[in-house]
């Protein structure tokens, strides 16, 4: 059986979840990011 890895990171496309996104995939996580540009909170 294999070793499935697998990451999601909500506001990963800036700032700290960008680093912890780059972060997981390097350690080879398969890495799914969500960001929500109308989110102002």
């Amino acid at each position: 059986m294999t070793d499935k890895r697998l990451a999601i990171v909500t506001g990963g496309m800036g700032g700290l979840g960008e680093s912890i996104s780059t972060k997981m995939a390097d350690a080879g996580y398969r890495v799914v990011v969500t960001y929500s540009p109308s989110n102002t909170k």
